[in-house]
């Protein structure tokens, strides 16, 4: 058998280490080197590796693992207390990208509304979901 510390003891330690986890995240941060560069060379692996998850439904194993109700739990203890933040720490970013959609946008040439809905979809909305498709590109 192995011996290991016990769930409580494992469960302090994780406890304890809360207050210290933050500057060593930041630290391990700032040692990383050319991360994108690095997941890009790696492409092939993740695309084996997610093919791998959707064979072996590993991803479908995890999500059975909870529930609709914990996820909501969650999302609304944790996430809702931690999405300001985000958005207030990102506003620069949120400039730069919505100012190129805004631009893609407003450089579409649109045909006039009329009587025909099915029309004005395909002369109004599709335009700008192609210029906006491409711009993904």
């Amino acid at each position: 058998m192995v011996k290991t510390k016990g769930i409580a003891q494992t469960q302090k330690n994780w406890e304890g280490a809360i207050g210290s986890v933050p500057e060593k995240y930041k630290v391990g941060v700032q040692g990383a080197d050319s991360v994108i560069e690095k997941a890009i060379e790696a492409e092939s692996l993740y695309a084996q590796r997610v093919q791998q998850a959707i064979s072996s439904g590993a991803r479908v194993k995890g999500l059975q693992k909870t529930s609709t109700a914990e996820w909501k739990s969650r999302a609304m203890s944790k996430g809702a207390s931690r999405i300001a933040t985000g958005m207030s720490e990102s506003k620069d970013k949120f400039q730069r990208g919505m100012s190129s959609v805004l631009s893609v946008i407003e450089g579409v040439s649109i045909a006039p509304r009329t009587a025909d809905p099915m029309a004005n979809v395909d002369n109004r909305v599709k335009p700008i979901v192609a210029a906006l498709a491409a711009l993904k590109r």
